[in-house]
C-alpha cells in the first residue's frame, strides 16, 4: 500500500526529458528541453520548472501558467500534451517547438521565402490574440520575442501564459507586475505613466506587445525601448500599422481583428499567396468541386516560392 503513495510520478509521464534549448533563458519561468516519447520516439517539447532552485511566487505564476495552457485552445496556440509535478519539478510536454528568437538567428530563408514566412507568423500571432483579446476577454500581456515559437512545420505558436489576466479583473493595477526583469523591456509606456491608464482597452497591451515582436522579427531582440522608432527595417505595407501599434496613446492602438480585416485586403501586408493558400487550405472541407479544382490547378505555379 505505502508503495503506491511513494511511487515516482514521472512513471506515469510518457515522455522523456533531453538535452536543454537556447533561447529563452532570462526571459521564462521556463526552461526548455527536447524530448522524445517513450515508445514511439517522437519529438516533442519538455517546458521545465525547477521548484527547488525558484521562489514560490514564480512556481505560483508557472503553475497559473500551465492550468491556461491546459484549457486554451487554439490553432495558433502552443499545443499542450501532458505534464506532471514532483517535489522538484513541473514537466509539461508539448508538440516539438524551437523558440522563435533561435528559428530568425539561425534562418536561411532569402528575399520573398523570407517574407512570406514572417508575414503568415505575425498574421497567426495576430489571430491568437484576437482569440485572447476578444472571445476569450483576456490579455497575454508577454507578446514578445520569447514567448512565440515555431513548429517543424514553420507554424508560429503564441506562448509564455505565465502573466495572462482577464481583461477588467484588476482596474486599479492593470497591467500585471513582470516578476523578471529582462521582460519589463516590453511593458507598454502606459504602465510607468497613471494619467494614460484610463485609456487602456481590453486590447492595448497585447497591441504594444505585437508592435515590439514585429520590430523583433525583422531587426532581432530588443535591447532598448527607443530602439522601437527605428523602422528602416520594417516593410512598408506595414509600417503604418506599426506606428500605430506602438503608440504612447492606448487608445490609439487598433483591435487585432481590424488588424486581420485591414491587412488582409488588397495590397495589405497579409495579402499574399501563401497566407491564401494556407487559409483556403484549413476550410477545405467547406469547399466546392469547382472551388477545389481552381484552387489546385493554380497551387503549382505558387509552390516554389513559398517556403519550405
Amino acid at each position: 500500500m505505502w508503495s503506491f503513495f511513494s511511487r515516482d510520478p514521472t512513471k506515469d509521464f510518457p515522455y522523456e526529458v533531453g538535452d536543454p534549448v537556447l533561447g529563452l533563458e532570462d526571459r521564462s519561468v521556463w526552461t526548455l528541453h527536447k524530448g522524445k516519447k517513450r515508445g514511439t520516439q517522437d519529438e516533442v517539447s519538455i517546458f521545465l520548472f525547477d521548484v527547488t532552485k525558484n521562489s514560490e511566487t514564480l512556481f505560483d505564476i508557472a503553475k497559473a501558467s500551465l492550468k491556461k495552457l491546459k484549457t486554451m485552445r487554439h490553432p495558433s496556440l502552443l499545443h499542450y500534451l501532458d505534464s506532471c509535478e514532483t517535489e522538484k519539478f513541473l514537466y509539461v510536454a508539448t508538440e516539438y517547438v524551437e523558440p522563435l528568437a533561435i528559428h530568425i538567428e539561425n534562418m536561411t530563408l532569402e528575399g520573398q521565402q523570407r517574407d512570406l514566412f514572417l508575414a503568415w507568423g505575425i498574421f497567426q500571432i495576430t489571430r491568437a490574440l484576437s482569440f485572447f483579446n476578444n472571445d476569450g476577454n483576456v490579455k497575454h500581456n508577454n507578446v514578445c520575442l520569447y514567448s512565440v515559437f515555431v513548429t517543424l512545420a514553420g507554424e508560429w505558436r503564441l506562448g509564455g501564459f505565465e502573466f495572462l489576466t482577464a481583461h477588467g479583473q484588476d482596474n486599479s493595477n492593470p497591467l500585471p507586475i513582470k516578476i523578471l526583469p529582462a521582460l519589463e523591456i516590453y511593458d507598454p509606456p502606459e504602465k510607468k505613466d497613471p494619467s494614460k491608464l484610463k485609456s487602456v482597452t481590453k486590447c492595448s497591451s497585447d497591441m504594444w506587445g505585437l508592435g515590439c515582436l514585429i520590430w523583433e522579427a525583422f531587426n532581432g531582440p530588443l535591447s532598448t525601448q527607443p530602439a522601437l522608432k527605428t523602422v528602416d527595417n520594417i516593410p512598408k505595407q506595414l509600417c503604418t500599422l506599426y506606428c500605430e501599434l506602438v503608440s504612447a496613446n492606448p487608445a490609439s492602438r487598433p483591435n487585432p481583428a481590424d488588424i486581420i480585416t485591414r491587412c488582409r485586403k488588397l495590397g495589405g501586408y497579409f495579402k499574399n499567396d501563401l497566407i491564401d493558400t494556407m487559409l483556403f487550405l484549413e476550410e477545405i472541407q467547406i469547399k466546392d468541386k469547382m472551388e477545389k479544382a481552381k484552387f489546385f490547378s493554380t497551387l503549382s505555379g505558387y509552390l516554389d516560392n513559398f517556403p519550405e
